[in-house]
């Protein structure tokens, strides 16, 4: 899943070199003609989302003190069904999804001519097929082939000149920039006898020795399919698109709005909202939907952060000088903790023991506050973590060290234990247990590193704790590949349960031996313009030939025909942890493959060792900002678009229209609170 990035620059300079050693095959006369069969499955239906069941395991044998007991009303379930039915697959679209594939090894870097491309087509799909002439002794064709938003993307100078919205990306990223390969570019082919492929543009960064891209417009997103033989890479492409509105669960209303609102806040725009039920009253930016919001700051200053009391009395949130773009609210400005009574009173500043201050949190209590503390205002920011009491005083520094390491991400966990990140200069990561005497525990090492001391995560991601401290969800990030596991940890700081790694073993690569053989002459295409401007090309075919000796070349095992794709895991691309709810279980939410446009979804609840129970399955276009819950009830925003690369994380980008929406657990009701023009910072 790894993925490669270009500098798409110095477009125009390519639009000027010609095709040398390519022949076009469009379809039309010489597209297959599918069989019966092919034909009555050749209306696509949508993507077949795996069938799972409401729990994930079968009945615990753990001891009790392995996660909360479940909880005995049956009331926590939706009485709704959240589960959209599941849709028969088309047989001809087997092996095609949104989700970014790879095909071959990609740490190889590989020489070849390209010889030939073809289209062709079924009822079904659409296929481009490029097929490569290897030389001799190179290491065999590795890509990766993504779906995106143009929109999204710094792709090209102007992406106009794609003229679709969307796009397929075949990243060649280990095509060696030798004679070979630069005989083999073409700014734009147009393929004349295919709907739904209609062209390819190639470009290159003219910095590198290394690499190409291949885009493909499209005028939707489509689910693909990518196969690679030993000279061949397919990529085929659905005609039509297999999701849409009723895809996207988390975005579809369900039963009545719910009658009450547990207490709930937001930042917004840089200063801190309270969102109001049996209203629909917002401010700038907002249009109330099933609720309205009211400012409780509204101050020339920026909010930065903001945490809410056990017993929602308090609000205790970072205040910056006026200037701040709310936007670059995670930059380390000078900044104040505050603290606001919620039911009357002023607010007032807490603490500033240092130059700023970030990510507040109330102790279970509701008696004191731990906060990150930029002491120095030097670059890198080295943060340390303090605490205060409510009714104000001195903050007091955990740690009394002066060392490498930066503090920050406090949560609480019972018996007055404070659970924190830390990282230093050189890139080493680890979580930091403090007990209440004072002694420091580093529980993040043995996490890191698997039963042979072989690094299994690069750090740490998100930290949320459970009510009552007994608990606490980390998002671990791996170092092999992209993606974050979910790791349960108790109060101790140790393991009870990791959600998310499946690893899988991979073919064993095998030589094929090759003979001697005479190279197929090699049409040479002229450019001819067509009335909109791009080009086509004829055959030309040479006087030359060559002759060349292939030595073996080491592929992975397949079928004769196709070499199968090559993921090193399976399970979830990415599980985030969302909150805690009032009996102690977990909300999480899992990405089940990486995508740059599309996320396939899946929202469970963890109920103890063992016990995770899906709640909802979904595909969207967009991506998912900050959620909380409260109560029996899970707050969440939805992002109309997402940051760059793989969506699954909490979305950072604040320019997208952003929209609150609310899910009862004991009504079963769904709704969307708020529309928002832009981002939604924090949730609480």
């Amino acid at each position: 899943m790894r993925r490669f990035r270009f500098v798409y620059c110095y477009l125009t300079v390519l639009l000027a070199v010609a095709l040398v050693g390519c022949d076009l095959i469009p379809s039309g006369p010489e597209e297959p003609i599918a069989n019966i069969e092919t034909i009555i499955a050749g209306t696509p239906s949508a993507t077949p989302t795996a069938t799972a069941t409401a729990t994930a395991t079968a009945t615990p044998t753990a001891t009790p003190t392995f996660g909360p007991s479940p909880t005995p009303t049956a009331t926590a379930t939706p009485t709704a069904t959240p589960l959209p039915p599941t849709p028969t697959p088309n047989p001809a679209l087997a092996g095609f999804g949104y989700c970014t594939q790879t095909a071959g090894f990609i740490a190889g870097r590989f020489s070849a001519a390209l010889q030939e491309v073809q289209t062709s087509g079924n009822p079904a799909f659409e296929q481009l097929d490029l097929l490569f002439d290897l030389s001799p002794g190179s290491p065999p064709l590795s890509a990766t082939v993504s779906c995106l938003a143009i929109a999204d993307a710094l792709l090209v100078p102007a992406p106009a000149a794609l003229n679709a919205p969307y796009a397929l990306r075949i990243e060649l990223a280990g095509w060696i920039r030798d004679d070979r390969f630069a005989n083999s570019i073409t700014p734009t082919i147009s393929f004349t006898g295919t709907r739904t492929l209609s062209q390819a543009l190639m470009l290159v960064d003219p910095q590198a020795d290394v690499g190409a891209t291949i885009l493909l417009p499209l005028a939707e997103p489509v689910p693909f399919r990518v196969t690679l033989a030993p000279n061949r890479l397919s990529v085929a492409v659905a005609r039509s698109p297999t999701l849409g509105v009723a895809s996207d669960t988390l975005r579809m209303p369900a039963g009545s709005p719910p009658g009450r609102l547990e207490p709930l806040y937001m930042l917004f725009d840089g200063d801190v909202w309270q969102v109001r039920p049996q209203t629909t009253i917002a401010g700038p930016g907002m249009v109330g939907l099933a609720a309205g919001a009211v400012n409780l700051t509204n101050s020339a200053e920026t909010e930065t952060y903001l945490a809410v009391s056990p017993r929602g009395d308090y609000l205790a949130f970072c205040r910056a000088e006026p200037g701040l773009d709310p936007a670059d609210a995670v930059l380390p400005v000078p900044s104040t903790l505050w603290l606001l009574p919620v039911n009357g009173g002023e607010a007032r500043p807490l603490a500033q023991p240092g130059v700023s201050c970030a990510e507040p949190v109330f102790s279970p209590d509701g008696s004191a506050i731990a906060f990150s503390v930029d002491e120095t205002g030097a670059i890198p920011t080295q943060w340390a973590i303090y605490t205060v009491s409510v009714d104000g005083g001195e903050p007091i520094r955990i740690e009394a060290a002066l060392d490498e390491w930066s503090r920050f991400r406090p949560q609480w966990l019972s018996g007055g234990r404070l659970i924190y990140r830390v990282e230093s200069p050189d890139g080493r990561s680890s979580l930091f247990l403090r007990l209440p005497t004072g002694e420091v525990l580093d529980v993040g090492a043995d996490l890191l590193t698997d039963a042979r001391l072989v690094v299994r995560y690069r750090g740490f991601g998100e930290l949320v704790a459970s009510p009552n401290g007994d608990y606490v969800a980390v998002e671990a990030l791996r170092a092999d590949d992209p993606g974050a596991d979910l790791l349960i940890l108790n109060s101790a700081g140790q393991l009870v349960e990791r959600i998310g790694e499946q690893r899988v073993t991979l073919p064993i690569p095998t030589a094929t031996p090759t003979a001697t053989a005479t190279a197929t002459p090699t049409p040479t295409p002229t450019l001819t313009p067509t009335p909109d401007g791009t080009t086509t090309a004829t055959a030309v075919v040479p006087t030359a030939t060559a002759t060349s000796t292939a030595t073996p070349t080491v592929i992975p095992s397949a079928t004769p025909e196709s070499l199968p794709l090559l993921p090193l895991r399976e399970g979830p691309f990415w599980t985030r942890p969302l909150g805690w709810d009032g009996d102690g279980q977990l909300l999480y939410l899992t990405t089940l493959c990486a995508g740059d446009l599309v996320q396939d979804y899946r929202l469970y609840r963890w109920r103890g060792l063992q016990r995770s129970e899906l709640l909802a399955t979904g595909q969207s276009l967009g991506s998912f900002g900050s959620a909380t819950v409260r109560g029996r009830q899970l707050f969440y925003t939805t992002v109309d678009g997402g940051d760059e690369g793989p969506r699954g994380s909490q979305t950072q980008s604040q320019r997208y229209p952003t929209t609150l929406w609310v899910w009862d657990f004991e009504s079963g009701g769904r709704a969307a609170l708020i529309e928002l023009v832009r981002g939604v910072r924090m949730v609480r």
